[in-house]
């Protein structure tokens, strides 16, 4: 004897032509995803400060990497190690500017 269990996941296709089978596929699909595109768009891919190197964070703030390296030391600028490179942010750049203009 068989028994048929219904669950809210469950789809009864017996009977179903193949036309239904797509639409029901179709709509599955473009539900799902919706549903994907949705999560990627809330998802911030690039962060918000790019990373610079000290030759270009230099010329940027237009210093030599003399000074640039002085003022690492002395605490005007913010530096980010990772491993042995030194970098810089948008943001400790801007800020590095305006201490240097306040002074």
């Amino acid at each position: 004897m068989e028994q048929f269990i219904s669950t809210p996941n469950s789809v009864l296709i017996q009977g179903a032509t193949m036309s239904d089978l797509e639409s029901m596929l179709s709509h599955l699909l473009d539900k799902k995803l919706a549903d994907i595109i949705e999560s990627t768009l809330k998802v911030d891919v690039s962060p918000k400060d790019r990373l610079y190197k000290r030759k270009a964070a230099a010329e940027k703030l237009q210093i030599s990497l003399v000074t640039l390296d002085n003022w690492t030391k002395l605490g005007v600028i913010n530096a980010r190690k990772i491993g042995s490179r030194v970098y810089y942010t948008d943001s400790d750049i801007n800020n590095a500017l305006k201490k240097s203009f306040k002074e």
